[in-house]
């Protein structure tokens, strides 16, 4: 039992049977712990060579004998806990790889107010921890309701998901919530002509593009495409520096 719980804990079942036979033992020599695990001794001592590596087991010479000892089993979860972090942090590059390399360009089509939620549930799956939208405030609570809105910007924040927004220059919302530059919310705002923006929003995150349709159509899409993405990211760039800093409300 215990054994299984090792491996799911990421030990490889070697590994598991070496350390519970240490931890069974308390202090012993190489030949005992082998016998215990029922491991050839040959394959022991690489074994122990690892734990002691990944810290669950500690070496002490004792009368001339080094002898083993397991560390306390709490240790596993810091073990772990690292090893989720360093992936965490590979995870963006990892991604990028994987995206070059393993994914063909495909388009999913959503319609009605439940398909168009899932594209903003994807949003907030971004690895990138970055979104770039051009947004109609407006049109976008009118298509999906105020507090879907406000409860999806509250779990963009919690997940630390930064929104750089291109927003129309009048003729929108412009609040301390919505269409305004906050960075409490996390959130970063230009202005550009009102006439640019048809849809509710358009947004690109990892390699993917989303665009999301007004009230009125009722439809969205996600094309997943590093160049396609690649591109909208340069509109983006390039539009974000026409952009001015405050809208036209007067």
């Amino acid at each position: 039992m215990y054994e299984s719980i090792l491996v799911q804990a990421g030990l490889t079942e070697k590994q598991a049977k070496v350390y519970l036979a240490c931890l069974e033992l308390n202090m012993a020599k190489v030949p005992e712990i082998s016998r215990r695990a029922n491991i050839k001794r040959t394959t022991t001592y690489g074994i122990i060579d690892e734990l002691v590596k990944m810290e669950i087991l500690n070496s002490v010479v004792k009368n001339k004998s080094k002898l083993f000892q397991a560390q306390s089993p709490a240790l596993l979860l810091d073990i772990l806990d690292k090893r989720r972090e360093a992936l965490k942090k590979s995870l963006p590059e990892l991604e990028n790889v994987f995206s070059t390399y393993h994914i063909h360009p495909q388009v999913t089509f959503f319609e009605g107010k439940s398909g168009i939620r899932q594209i903003y549930q994807d949003g907030l799956n971004c690895i990138s921890k970055k979104i770039y939208q051009v947004v109609k405030a407006k049109s976008h609570s009118e298509l999906l309701g105020e507090d879907f809105v406000e409860e999806y910007i509250k779990e963009r924040i919690k997940r630390g998901i930064t929104a750089y927004d291109l927003h129309p220059k009048s003729g929108d919302i412009y609040t301390e919530k919505r269409g305004r530059q906050n960075i409490n919310l996390k959130r970063y705002v230009r202005y550009l002509p009102p006439d640019l923006f048809s849809a509710s929003m358009i947004m690109v995150y990892d390699n993917k593009v989303a665009m999301i349709s007004s009230k009125k159509e009722n439809f969205g899409f996600i094309i997943e495409s590093k160049e396609f993405s690649n591109t909208l990211k340069g509109f983006f760039d390039f539009m974000w520096k026409l952009g001015s800093t405050e809208p036209d409300i007067n």
